[in-house]
C-alpha cells in the first residue's frame, strides 16, 4: 500500500486537531483564558488602536476586501498567472465553510456583561469568519508574493501587509467583544487547513511556477 505523502498527513493530524477544537466549542461557552484576554485587550484606550484594527476588519468584510482580491487577481492575470488569479479570486467562498462549521458549532457570541464593547450579532461564534477568512485570503496573497515578487524590498513589504492585516484582524475580533479568543484562534485554525489546501492544489497543477519562478519583476 502505498504511504500518504508528509504533507497531507499532516494536514489530516491538523484536521484532526481543528475538529477537537470544535467539539469543545460545542460544549464550552468560553475556554479558560478567553475572559482575560478579553479584559486585557479592552484596557487599551487609544482611538489610534481602535481606528486601524477596525481598518483591518473593514479589509476583510468591506469594500476594501473587493478592491484587494480584485487588483490582485488583475496583477497575476496581467503576469500570465490564470491559475493563480482563479485561486485568488474563489477565497472569499472560503466564507461558506465557515458559516456552515459555525451551524454545526452554535456556541454564543460573548455577551453584554463580559464584553460590553460587542454590537449584538446573533449568529454563532465559533469559528471567527473575519479570522478565517483574513488567514485565507491574505495567506494566498502572501504566498503568491513569495512566489513571484523578485524584488527583494516589495516582497517584503507585501508580505508584511498581508502578515498585519491578518493578525490585526484577529486582535479587532477579541476587542470589540465580537468573538472570543478562542473563537479566533478556531478561525485562524479553519483558515490554515483552507490556504494549505489550495497551496498544495497550486503546487501540483503549476509545479514550474513554484520552482523556476518565471516573469515580470513587479
Amino acid at each position: 500500500m502505498r504511504a500518504l505523502p508528509a504533507p497531507l498527513v499532516l494536514w489530516f493530524l491538523l484536521l484532526c486537531g481543528f475538529v477537537v477544537l470544535s467539539v469543545f466549542a460545542t460544549v464550552y461557552d468560553r475556554f479558560p483564558a478567553d475572559l482575560w484576554l478579553v479584559r486585557r485587550f479592552q484596557e487599551v484606550d487609544s482611538s489610534a488602536f481602535a481606528e486601524a484594527l477596525n481598518w483591518a476588519a473593514d479589509a476583510v468584510d468591506g469594500w476594501e476586501l473587493l478592491v484587494a482580491v480584485t487588483a490582485g487577481a488583475l496583477c497575476l492575470l496581467l503576469a500570465g498567472r490564470r491559475l493563480e488569479a482563479l485561486l485568488l479570486l474563489v477565497t472569499p467562498a472560503a466564507g461558506l465553510l465557515n458559516a456552515a462549521v459555525k451551524e454545526i458549532v452554535g456556541r454564543p457570541r460573548p455577551g453584554h456583561e463580559l464584553a460590553p464593547f460587542t454590537t449584538r450579532t446573533y449568529d454563532s461564534a465559533f469559528p471567527s469568519g473575519h479570522a478565517a477568512s483574513a488567514i485565507v485570503i491574505y495567506g494566498l496573497m502572501f504566498y503568491f508574493i513569495t512566489v513571484f515578487v523578485n524584488q527583494p524590498a516589495l516582497r517584503l513589504l507585501g508580505q508584511a501587509a498581508c502578515l498585519w492585516e491578518i493578525l490585526i484582524t484577529g486582535m479587532q475580533r477579541v476587542y470589540t467583544g465580537e468573538h472570543w479568543p478562542s473563537d479566533v484562534l478556531g478561525g485562524y485554525y479553519l483558515g490554515g487547513l483552507i490556504i494549505a489546501a489550495l497551496i498544495g492544489i497550486h503546487r501540483r497543477l503549476s509545479p514550474a511556477a513554484v520552482t523556476d519562478r518565471p516573469g515580470p519583476r513587479y
